[in-house]
């Protein structure tokens, strides 16, 4: 979502296009989160601007909370998919995949989910 928002990210183009798929996508509101994140960490992008960018994911894509049930499903199986760390954000966002039975997970870092979405097909936009 960081690329879609992000015009001056190499990969815009891309990006955008997979959020303009005919079929409405879907992400969980820790995603968003990530967004903001990323935007003013990584990328520097003024909060103010980073605000408005995130925000503006709501008209591409339906967000919906994660539920307790998501989490508790992530942690109990963190030990028997290899999840430590940081990986356990990974492990929510292929769990909440599963519970709306999502059949592919956009992502570009798509070697964050092979342990914890082996049952999900991983594209990078």
């Amino acid at each position: 979502m960081v690329g879609a928002v992000l015009k001056s990210h190499t990969e815009h183009a891309a990006c955008l296009a997979a959020l303009e798929d005919s079929v409405r996508p879907f992400t969980n509101a820790h995603a968003i989160a990530e967004t903001f994140a990323t935007l003013t960490g990584f990328y520097k992008v003024p909060t103010e601007a980073a605000t408005e960018l995130t925000l503006s994911l709501r008209d591409a894509v339906v967000v919906e909370a994660l539920a307790l049930a998501d989490y508790e499903t992530a942690i109990r199986e963190a030990r028997s998919r290899g999840v430590m760390g940081g990986g356990i954000y990974d492990s929510l966002h292929a769990t909440f995949a599963r519970r709306k039975n999502a059949v592919q997970i956009v992502t570009r870092n798509p070697s964050h989910f092979q342990h914890v979405a082996p049952d999900i097909e991983i594209l990078t936009p």
